[in-house]
C-alpha cells in the first residue's frame, strides 16, 4: 500500500513540476533564429505556422511598456501579451508591412508572456523589448 502511495505521489509532483508554464509554444518552423534574455526576445523565420512563446520579466520596481518591430514580408503575424492572465493584441502585420510600437503597461516584477501567432507560410521578423 505504502508503494502506491508513493507512486502516486510522485506522479503528482511530476504533473506539477512540468505543467509550471501558463503557455506552450507549438509551431512548425524552417529557418527560425531565436534569442531570448530576461527582458527581450528577438525571433526571425523564413516560414513559420502555429504559435511561439517567450517569457519576460520586468526588473526593476518602476513601470513601463512593451516596446516591439514586427515585419511580415509574407503571410500575416499577430503579437499578443499577458500579463494578468488575459491574452491582449498589440498588433497584426500582413504581407509587406514593418510595423513598430509600444503598448501594454508592466508593472516592475512582473513576468510577461510573448505569444507569437503566424498564419502558414509567414515569413518574417519580430522583436520585443521590455522598455521603461
Amino acid at each position: 500500500m505504502k508503494k502506491i502511495l508513493s507512486l502516486i505521489l510522485i506522479i503528482t509532483l511530476v504533473f506539477l513540476l512540468c505543467s509550471c508554464g501558463k503557455y506552450v509554444s507549438s509551431y512548425r518552423a524552417v529557418g527560425l533564429v531565436r534569442s531570448n534574455t530576461s527582458h527581450s526576445c528577438d525571433a526571425s523565420f523564413l516560414s513559420l505556422e502555429g504559435e511561439l512563446v517567450f517569457k519576460l520579466k520586468r526588473s526593476g520596481s518602476g513601470e513601463g511598456d512593451i516596446q516591439y518591430s514586427v515585419s511580415a514580408e509574407e503571410g500575416e503575424i499577430r503579437l499578443y501579451y499577458d500579463i494578468y492572465g488575459t491574452k491582449s493584441e498589440l498588433t497584426c502585420a500582413k504581407a509587406g508591412e514593418t510595423l513598430k510600437g509600444r503598448g501594454g503597461y508592466v508593472e516592475g516584477g512582473k513576468t510577461v508572456y510573448i505569444i507569437i501567432e503566424a498564419a502558414k507560410g509567414s515569413h518574417g521578423k519580430v522583436s520585443v523589448e521590455l522598455d521603461g
